[in-house]
């Protein structure tokens, strides 16, 4: 089941007009590309419990504010009650439309939300389910500190078990460019520096569910059969770094997709701007020459202000922070969003 994010001040209440205001400010210094008939704005974010825990309507438009920036959008984390989706779909406006998987690990679904005006979504939508007989093995090592020192654990052969829940397939259509696109919230576990060896077990499977995620799409992506060859990877993915040694990036990296190095832009996709657990990867080829642009939206330097500086004003750095992330988590998400620009025209 999903935990939601505890309520940090039932009384404390934010204007959603001043927020708009603020992230479209924050849109424009970080140089988020306006929308154009020649480009899609493709867009992923983890927006966390969102079903699961009470919004306010002012947070429900402000989230809306922001996913009306982008053309297509993938979710994770929506709940199995999906009230809140549909809320902030028709808050984007009459042409956002939205299509969503069923319920799997911690009742959650994954969603895509278009604007229908320019985006159309195609014939290939489905859960992405491997057969018995295509579960890979894979030797994992996961790395981790004893004793004061580095040390390493090695799974040999370690075997894929079905996901947690399953990767949401969408083709959509934008001018001259078709994407089929892999919608992922993938298992976590356990950290990888986890004392226990079935805790470090625990990693090595979020490790297989990303090796299996890349080994599909390099397959799918040279075979004659296949629906839409331009296959795109995205979703929180649980990488926590994009470093060489990291065992869950170089399994997605292990088949020919390339992850977009965003995180060098900006920072990480995380409060604590550490970590890149959300992910954009794309086959090798075509597409990726229509990569105009990208990078993660801190959407959190920019909401709130008042309220981060009553907190700075009033507690040590470290506790301020972490105060003002608790507000930030419950009322948006503990995720940024990513975005990448992509050419549409007959390239």
């Amino acid at each position: 089941m999903a935990i939601p994010f505890r309520n940090p001040d039932k009384n404390f209440v934010f204007s959603s007009a001043n927020e708009i205001a603020a992230l479209e400010a924050h849109f424009s210094l970080r140089k988020v590309p306006e929308k154009t008939t020649d480009t899609l704005l493709l867009c992923s974010w983890n927006i966390a419990n969102l079903g699961a825990q009470k919004r306010s309507d002012d947070a429900l438009k402000v989230l809306a504010a922001g996913l009306r920036k982008f053309d297509l959008i993938a979710v994770q984390e929506v709940n199995e009650k999906y009230a809140h989706l549909a809320q902030i779909v028709e808050l984007m406006g009459a042409n956002y439309n939205f299509v969503m998987s069923d319920t799997a690990g911690n009742n959650e679904r994954l969603a895509y939300i278009y604007d229908s005006a320019k985006v159309k979504r195609r014939q290939l939508f489905g859960e992405l389910a491997l057969r018995p007989r295509e579960y890979p093995k894979h030797t994992v090592d996961v790395r981790y500190r004893e004793g004061g020192e580095d040390k390493v654990d090695t799974f040999v052969d370690h075997r894929f078990v079905p996901f947690d829940r399953n990767p949401f397939i969408g083709s959509f259509q934008c001018g001259e460019l078709s994407i089929t696109v892999a919608n992922t919230h993938l298992y976590f576990g356990k950290f990888q520096n986890s004392r226990k060896r079935e805790e470090r077990a625990r990693y090595a499977r979020r490790v297989l569910e990303i090796f299996a995620l890349a080994r599909w799409a390099g397959r799918r992506s040279k075979k004659d059969s296949t629906y839409d060859k331009d296959i795109i990877l995205l979703g929180d993915m649980n990488v926590p770094t994009m470093d060489a040694d990291e065992s869950t990036y170089k399994a997605l990296k292990k088949f020919g997709y390339q992850p977009l190095e965003w995180h060098t832009k900006t920072g990480g996709s995380n409060l604590g701007n550490d970590k890149t657990y959300d992910q954009m990867s794309f086959a090798p080829g075509q597409i990726r020459k229509r990569v105009k642009d990208f990078n993660v939206f801190d959407f959190d330097n920019a909401l709130l202000r008042d309220l981060w500086q009553q907190l700075e004003a009033s507690l040590s750095p470290k506790k301020a922070r972490s105060k003002f992330n608790s507000y930030i988590k419950f009322h948006f998400s503990d995720h940024r969003p990513l975005w990448v620009c992509l050419d549409t025209t007959d390239i």
